[in-house]
C-alpha cells in the first residue's frame, strides 16, 4: 500500500482546502522559482530520470516526449496543451484532480511550459465538465492574483500565460489532433502525421499535449526528485497513478497507488 507521505495528490477527496492557500499549506508552490532556475535541461533530465509516462492511456515517456520540442524558437511560438477532455467511459481520474487539486495542474504547466520553452498553456476541458471548468477557472484567477502566473511567473523570470478552453463534447476531441483542431476553431477531426505536434501543432506552431495527471505530478516530482518517484511501481513502469474503479465492485472510487499494483489487492 502507497504510504500517505508519499502521495502526490493531499486533496483527491475533497476534505481539505482547495484553493490556493490550502494548496500551499500542503506544499505545493514550494520553491516554484528554484525549480525553474535550475534551468530547462535540468528539469527536461529530471522527467526522464524519473520513468513518468503518459498518463492519458498511451504511456509515452514524458521527459523524452518534451525533449522533442525545439530548444532554440525559429521565430514561432511553442505551446502545451493540457488534454483534459477525459471522455473515456469511466474514466473519472482527471476530472478529480481538477475538481479538487487544481493547484497541482496549474504548478506543473508554468514548470513544464518552461522546459518546452512555451510562454502559454491551453487546457482543453471536456464540454460535460461544467463545475471542474469552475473550479479550475477559480485557481487560475487565484494563481494570476497571487502573481503565481502571468508576469515574471513565481518570480521565475519567466512569462507565462494559460487558458482554460471549453470543449463541445466530442469524443474524439481525446485524440490529441483532433483535440488541436477543435482548440483552433475547426471541426474536431483527427490529422494526418507527419507532421507531428513537436513540429507543428497548435496553429502551426511547436506543441506537446500531456494528459492533466502527467502535467499535475511534476512539480511533486522535481521536489522529491525523480529517484523517488522512480522507487515505486517497476522498471519501465515506475512511479504512482491514480486508478479509477468503477462497474460492479463494491467500493467505486478513484485511488492513488503505486503503478504494477496487483488488480486483486487494487480491488
Amino acid at each position: 500500500m502507497l504510504a500517505d507521505k508519499d502521495r502526490i495528490f493531499t486533496n483527491l477527496y475533497g476534505m481539505h482546502d482547495r484553493t490556493l492557500k490550502g494548496a500551499q499549506s500542503r506544499g505545493h508552490w514550494d520553491g516554484t522559482d528554484k525549480l525553474i532556475k535550475k534551468g530547462r535541461d535540468w528539469v527536461v533530465q529530471e522527467m526522464k530520470d524519473s520513468g513518468l509516462r503518459g498518463r492519458g492511456g498511451a504511456g509515452f515517456p514524458t521527459g523524452l516526449k518534451w525533449s522533442f520540442m525545439p530548444k532554440e524558437s525559429d521565430g514561432r511560438p511553442s505551446y502545451l496543451v493540457v488534454n483534459a477532455d477525459e471522455s473515456e467511459p469511466g474514466t473519472c481520474k482527471d476530472r478529480e484532480i481538477m475538481r479538487h487539486d487544481p493547484h497541482t495542474l496549474i504548478e506543473g504547466c508554468l514548470i513544464a511550459s518552461f522546459a518546452m520553452n512555451a510562454n502559454a498553456c491551453y487546457i482543453y476541458i471536456r464540454g460535460e465538465y461544467i463545475r471542474e471548468k469552475e473550479a479550475l477557472q477559480a485557481a487560475i484567477d487565484e494563481a494570476y492574483d497571487a502573481g503565481l502566473v502571468g508576469k515574471n511567473a513565481a518570480k521565475s523570470g519567466w512569462d507565462f500565460d494559460i487558458y482554460l478552453h471549453h470543449g463541445a463534447g466530442a469524443y474524439i476531441c481525446g485524440e490529441e489532433t483532433a483535440l488541436l483542431e477543435s482548440l483552433e476553431g475547426k471541426k474536431g477531426m483527427p490529422r494526418m502525421k507527419p507532421p507531428f505536434p513537436a513540429g507543428a501543432g497548435l496553429y502551426g506552431c511547436p506543441t506537446t499535449v500531456n494528459n492533466v495527471e502527467s502535467i499535475a505530478v511534476v512539480p511533486t516530482i522535481l521536489r522529491r526528485g525523480a529517484s523517488w518517484f522512480s522507487g515505486f511501481g517497476r522498471p519501465n513502469n515506475a512511479g504512482t497513478k491514480l486508478f479509477a474503479i468503477s462497474g460492479h465492485v463494491n467500493n467505486p472510487c478513484v485511488v492513488e497507488e503505486s503503478m504494477s499494483i496487483p488488480f486483486e489487492e487494487l480491488i
